[in-house]
């Protein structure tokens, strides 16, 4: 089997080195992308636009460094060795134009168990859907519906690298600290109008919740709303603000979040197939939450103990903002994204300060090859809520599908994320996967 496996990767490489580059025609510039506004990329591959396409697979697993919610006889935290698993899932991927209608969709589904894992950490069901429906009321008005979500079993994996753009990512558990069942789900409802050639107003209004299976974590609801205005100073150049309002509340723990913040932004389009885009701002954030205060001596002494816990109720000015630099090729497309925002946590850190980074590419070369590759790193600090240490996370993977014969494709994957905080120093979690996939279409459909 492995050697079939490894002559059948020669092959694969081997015929793409020599495939034509397959293109598109260019699509209709249509400007410079508004990052406050909705932006993801479901339905799309390589930066292109996609029909519907179906697809499945069966792919061997095998993981280091998960980590379920429980301690081992030491009292320390329960990192696992080497977990080898099954997993089986499907999907489709796809976007459709009518007149005045479009719909964009990624749906994956898939299931896995792991031979001899009696915590069962990472066994299970994991989903994901992401949905785009816009519709033109007339000729100068657009409304869109979208909803986000799923379930993952998994700290990182699928989530690190789906198609979403930065203001999508609130609702989504990214920097998970256990390998726990985490429910989650985002509706929104925007409306944008078009006054004029260079003006543009544009409406959004969402809700979110995330679940997590484990008692000990914290669970979060969401809702928020925004406004912003657009104006074109040339065909390339657009000039923006937005005001945004955010609620955060957190159903097993006490306190919750407030945040107002405006962002000003520029965004410039770098020929027909580049756009580079920059917001700055600053948010005004209310938080209502429970913090230790060390006692004094005398106080110690008496009450047997060095702190108590009392509420805090801070409000605090932080800056946000956003960068983001895209570029499509004929057959591949690269993104470049960084930016400060207030997160709502991840079910141990409550509102926070965040800072991401990412870089990812994509690849659809001729008939029998897709790439893809994904690297970032994070971190949050406390707004103010609770008293506790930072936490540095990074991650990078890839991915390569290419095609057998007929509708066979042989898929291969490996994950990595590291991630630091106080309690558990440089901890590590490695995934490689390999098997088939089977897709409709004349190319290889790249799953992730």
């Amino acid at each position: 089997m492995n050697r079939f496996m490894g002559l059948a990767g020669l092959a694969c490489l081997g015929i793409a080195a020599v495939s034509p580059a397959y293109g598109q025609s260019d699509e209709p510039y249509e400007g410079p992308s508004i990052l406050t506004r909705d932006s993801t990329t479901a339905g799309q591959r390589g930066g292109k636009l996609i029909d519907f396409r179906l697809w499945g697979d069966i792919t061997g697993v095998v993981d280091s460094g998960l980590t379920p919610v429980s301690l081992n006889s030491s009292g320390a935290v329960n990192t696992q060795g080497l977990q080898y698993g099954l997993s089986a899932g499907g999907g489709v991927s796809g976007s459709r134009n009518w007149e005045a209608d479009q719909v964009n969709l990624d749906y994956r589904g898939s299931w896995q168990q792991y031979s001899g894992n009696g915590s069962n950490a990472g066994d299970g069901t994991d989903q994901f859907l992401d949905l785009l429906w816009s519709h033109r009321l007339s000729r100068h008005v657009q409304m869109s519906v979208h909803e986000t979500g799923g379930v993952s079993q998994m700290s990182f994996g699928q989530l690190s690298y789906v198609p979403l753009s930065n203001a999508d990512l609130v609702g989504v558990p990214l920097n998970e600290l256990y390998d726990n069942p985490v429910y989650f789900s985002t509706s929104s409802v925007g409306l944008q109008w078009q006054k004029s050639t260079r003006l543009s107003f544009g409406f959004s209004g969402d809700a979110f919740l995330v679940r997590r299976k484990s008692q000990l974590l914290v669970n979060t609801n969401g809702y928020a709303g925004d406004a912003n205005v657009a104006y074109r100073i040339t065909r390339r150049q657009t000039i923006s603000a937005t005001y945004t309002y955010e609620h955060f509340d957190y159903p097993r723990s006490y306190g919750y979040s407030d945040i107002q913040q405006v962002e000003t932004g520029w965004s410039i389009g770098l020929g027909r197939r580049s756009d580079f885009g920059v917001n700055v701002g600053a948010a005004n954030v209310q938080t209502l939450g429970l913090i230790q205060v060390a006692l004094p001596p005398e106080i110690a002494a008496i009450v047997g103990q060095g702190y108590t816990v009392t509420t805090s109720k801070r409000n605090v000015i932080l800056p946000v903002g956003q960068v983001q630099l895209t570029r499509k090729f004929s057959t591949s497309a690269i993104s470049v994204n960084g930016g400060l925002a207030i997160s709502p946590g991840d079910g141990v850190f409550l509102t926070s300060r965040s800072l991401n980074g990412a870089v990812g590419y994509s690849y659809v070369g001729g008939r029998r090859l897709t790439f893809q590759t994904t690297a970032g790193y994070s971190r949050m600090v406390s707004a103010g809520q609770q008293t506790i240490a930072p936490y540095d996370g990074y991650y990078a993977g890839g991915g390569v599908t290419c095609k057998l014969f007929n509708n066979a494709n042989m898929e291969a994957r490996y994950d990595w994320r590291r991630y630091n905080v106080a309690a558990v120093a440089n901890k590590d979690e490695n995934r490689v996967s390999i098997g088939l996939a089977f897709s409709t279409g004349e190319r290889p459909l790249a799953i992730w």
